[in-house]
């Protein structure tokens, strides 16, 4: 089922707040630091976002912004709440739908359990200009499920071999099974500019010859002193060093997405 059908079943209008997931082949690329940057500097530029953190069993968005909420996806999923209740403002500007931490022995058992959420979702989305879709890293269903139901999917990758390889696996398999092309790169702990550029062209080269797939590249994030101290702090780097070309680079990115 390719994306236009999956939007026609849920019954929803695709005109409304953009949809973005970010997504990884694999684990460890930053794709939760990058969400919340890219998501601070949007507010800071007057939109209005929500993330809804769909890396199921281990959502840690909550965490990393210091917050508790009351409730969770668990509690959607158990039949106890419904989505809108669960949003939670952050003090960033931007909102949060908290994932499922620890709640492993609770996936979609159903899919219409994950079509009526992300129905609501969709519902929820005409609040914002953007709704990031904070993904799971791999290849499985319920990842690919996410990606296939966004207007646009990130896909962050790294310089890693193994990073671009499983990248490259996501945007096969949103090809060939369900008819989706929707990725745009973005490339992430690059060493310098023109590793970030290589690592985007092995990327792109292999979209285009192995898939007729043509694969944008959203931006280019070298790997920062100040980003990483952030990271380690637990700290939004684009707030705690504002004046670096870190936050230059989110800013430039941000306005991007916002074109999307």
């Amino acid at each position: 089922m390719n994306a236009d059908a999956l939007k026609n079943q849920l019954n929803i209008n695709p005109s409304k707040g953009r949809i973005v997931a970010i997504a990884s082949g694999k684990g460890g690329v930053g794709k939760t630091s990058f969400t919340l940057n890219l998501s601070r500097t949007l507010a800071k530029q007057g939109k209005r976002v929500l993330v809804f953190d769909a890396d199921l069993g281990l959502g840690n968005v909550d965490v990393q912004l210091g917050l508790n909420p009351d409730m969770d996806l668990s509690q959607v999923v158990r039949g106890r709440a419904m989505l809108s209740e669960i949003v939670t403002q952050s003090n960033l500007g931007f909102d949060i739908i908290p994932g499922r931490s620890g709640s492993e022995d609770l996936p979609f058992v159903t899919s219409l359990e994950q079509r009526n959420i992300l129905k609501d979702l969709r519902a929820i989305a005409a609040n914002y200009d953007v709704v990031f879709l904070d993904i799971a890293a791999g290849i499985n269903e319920e990842v690919l499920s996410f990606a296939r139901f966004a207007d646009h999917t990130l896909m962050i990758v790294t310089p890693d071999p193994s990073s671009i390889t499983d990248a490259y696996a996501v945007v096969k398999l949103l090809k060939n099974r369900h008819g989706i092309e929707n990725c745009r790169i973005m490339v992430n702990q690059a060493s310098s500019q023109l590793e970030g550029e290589q690592t985007f062209e092995k990327m792109h080269t292999a979209g285009k010859r192995f898939l007729n797939v043509h694969l944008p590249l959203l931006g280019i994030m070298p790997q920062e002193k100040e980003y990483m101290t952030a990271v380690r702090m637990q700290k939004i780097a684009v707030d705690a060093f504002p004046h670096t070309k870190c936050a230059e680079n989110f800013d430039a990115i941000a306005r991007k997405v916002a074109q999307l």
